[in-house]
Formats: C-alpha cells, sequence, structure tokens
C-alpha cells in the first residue's frame, strides 16, 4: 500500500515504493538485488532505531521536568 509520496527530493520515497524501485531495477545478478535490499533495510533500520532513543529521552527529559516540585 503507498501512501502516495512523490519521488521529489523534498519528501522521503515511503517504504513500499522504495522495495518496489529496488526490486525492479536493473541489476547485474540477483545477488547484487538481494545486497542492495538488505543494505537499504538495514539503514531504515539503524534510522528507526536512532528515532526510537531520541522519541525515549525525549520522553525522558519531559517526565523528569514535569515530575519536579
Amino acid at each position: 500500500m503507498a501512501t502516495g509520496t512523490s519521488n521529489s527530493p523534498k519528501q522521503p520515497i515511503d517504504t513500499y515504493t522504495r522495495l518496489a524501485h529496488l526490486l525492479h531495477a536493473t541489476a547485474p545478478d540477483r545477488e547484487a538485488m538481494v545486497d542492495r535490499v538488505y543494505e537499504e533495510l538495514l539503514a531504515r533500520e539503524s534510522r528507526a532505531y536512532a528515532a526510537g532513543w531520541s522519541d525515549a529521552l525525549t520522553e525522558a527529559r519531559r517526565a523528569r521536568r514535569s515530575s519536579r516540585p
């Protein structure tokens, strides 16, 4: 299910669109295609992990500030 994001540089490509592009792009062989998809998944996982930590730290700071007398 695509979210309708455009391919303009100002808007991110959604996950489904990017995966479809990687799978349909010409690759020298299947192994190269799998490598590209794997690299993309690792990059997205790393960004999500970092964003999660950032959100958790922000929430912890907010909770600490609100619990002070």
